[in-house]
């Protein structure tokens, strides 16, 4: 398998091919120009430089916990600790209590816990919109808000309050992603969206749509679905027999698995691209597959991710997946957030507000990372993973 390297500028693209792997899946980098207990109650928190220990919430899917999230978040406390500048506080994850069954419930447990001064989640798109306005405090106008840190992709997600900030590129830049690869690298000029119908898959569908269009390409249907009524058999022998040459989904991976196992069954030779992969254990159902991937251990795009996954893989014995990149980031941007501002909740919010405005962008884990006036990350490096056929 060839490692290829795509470097897309403006209209134009190219490809370089390495030595052959042994791997699984190759993969195509596009730079983009354009994302304990817990206290409840109604304490107002008071938070000091000279605090002992300072905690940072960790929230996660209530239903699908995405791996390697805590042991990247406490990877980077363990790096940040053992540096930290006199008189500032230790930093250490407090994990969602058992008995907050919702994004909303943990959201108020968070922000009301004296001793949280910023949040690493929610993972998706629902949840973070639904937990907002508990993290900016709106039941009290304002008065206890706290910073979230967010890895969800549905555009909505940084426009609900000013308090959540997004560092993975969001729904629409993988949707241009995926059309500039279409349009440039494949060099197709026609394909079928199979997209979930919801915020995230529609933000998807117009961003690829306007993409591939002024490439020339077109969209030859747009089919939704929803995660549990997701029968693909008609989808697939229709593109079939439209003479489809590609099919881009936006959806979660049993959705992919589903549509590719369809279009097999329907004698097609439909080349697939989407939003998600396989895990790392699974490929067999995901043969040819082409997918978004958010940060790839084997092919690091920044010298600190190299390090990150070093460092992860000695000390849980396995390659980190994106959502540990994302959660190392995510903790690493929080805690230089408070060795240098101290570890009041507004203050930490000033300090995210300044990178890449006035202060210099943070380089992590998944490249360089600096805000728009949306809160989501501009110039974000993402993936394009290969699995092989």
């Amino acid at each position: 398998m060839r490692w290829l390297i795509g470097s897309i500028m403006g209209q134009t693209s190219k490809s370089v091919g390495y030595p052959m792997s042994k791997r699984t899946v190759g993969h195509v980098a596009l730079m983009l120009g354009a994302s304990g207990l817990l206290a409840c109650g109604d304490a107002r928190p008071r938070f000091g430089r000279g605090a002992d220990t300072v905690f940072v919430g960790v929230a996660v899917s209530l239903s699908r916990p995405e791996p390697d999230i805590h042991d990247g978040v406490q990877l980077a406390f363990d790096e940040l600790n053992a540096k930290r500048p006199a008189r500032t506080p230790a930093l250490a994850l407090r994990r969602a209590s058992p008995s907050a069954d919702s994004p909303v419930k943990v959201a108020v447990a968070f922000r009301d816990d004296p001793q949280v001064i910023a949040v690493i989640g929610h993972t998706e798109s629902d949840a973070t919109i639904a937990a907002a306005p508990v993290y900016a405090d709106r039941e009290h106008d304002g008065r206890n808000p706290i910073v979230a840190v967010t890895s969800a992709t549905a555009l909505a997600v940084t426009q609900v309050s000013p308090w959540i900030y997004r560092i993975n590129a969001n729904v629409a830049e993988q949707g241009r992603t995926l059309a500039r690869f279409l349009a440039d690298s494949l060099h197709l000029t026609r394909t079928g969206i199979l997209y979930r119908n919801d915020a995230m898959g529609k933000g998807f569908v117009r961003a690829f749509t306007k993409e591939f269009g002024s490439k020339g390409g077109t969209v030859i249907e747009h089919d939704p679905f929803t995660e549990q009524i997701n029968d693909f058999d008609a989808y697939a022998r229709r593109l079939v027999m439209r003479n489809a040459p590609s099919v881009v989904m936006s959806g979660n991976s049993p959705q992919i698995r589903s549509m590719m196992h369809a279009l097999r069954d329907a004698k097609g030779s439909v080349q697939v691209l989407a939003t998600n992969g396989p895990a790392a254990s699974d490929t067999g159902d995901f043969s040819g597959l082409r997918y978004v991937k958010l940060f790839s251990a084997e092919h690091p795009v920044s010298e600190v991710g190299a390090r990150f996954a070093s460092a992860f893989k000695a000390r849980t014995g396995h390659v980190p997946s994106h959502w540990g990149a994302l959660g190392y980031d995510s903790a690493m941007m929080i805690g230089l957030a408070v060795q240098e501002k101290g570890s009041d909740r507004k203050s930490i919010r000033e300090w995210f507000a300044s990178v890449g405005n006035g202060r210099a962008p943070f380089v992590g884990a998944t490249g360089a990372i600096s805000f728009d006036a949306n809160r989501d990350p501009v110039n974000k490096t993402v993936l394009v993973a290969q699995v092989e056929p």
